[in-house]
């Protein structure tokens, strides 16, 4: 009888268990990592010449390649905050619907 608590020792000849029938769950992660690093990587070496930027009363120069992530960059931070107030604002409108069927029902019930 085997100790359930002690690990057995691996066989070296043999193949690991487990190893062969364990999803390969990293692959869709870096399948979307490369889709994404990809066009990022083709974007930053097809676009190497500085660009005069101006903003906010400020003028400097920036490699294209770093104005355009920058851009995407904010864009993802305004995405997410816009969907943040949505999701914010669809709650509130929900939860005042529920309050005024509330009243509604309660208006009825004393007029009865």
């Amino acid at each position: 009888m085997t100790d359930p608590t002690r690990p057995e020792a691996l066989d070296p000849t043999g193949p690991a268990k487990g190893i062969a029938s364990e999803p390969r769950r990293w692959l869709g992660p870096a399948a979307l990592a490369a889709v994404v690093l990809v066009p990022i990587g083709i974007l930053i070496f097809s676009n190497l010449d500085s660009t005069e930027v101006s903003w906010a009363g400020f003028q400097f120069n920036q490699p294209l390649w770093a104005i355009l992530v920058a851009t995407f960059l904010a864009g993802m931070v305004g995405g997410k905050v816009a969907g943040w107030g949505w999701r914010r604002w669809r709650k509130r409108r929900k939860r005042l619907k529920e309050e005024l069927e509330v009243l509604r029902k309660h208006a009825a019930d004393s007029d009865s």
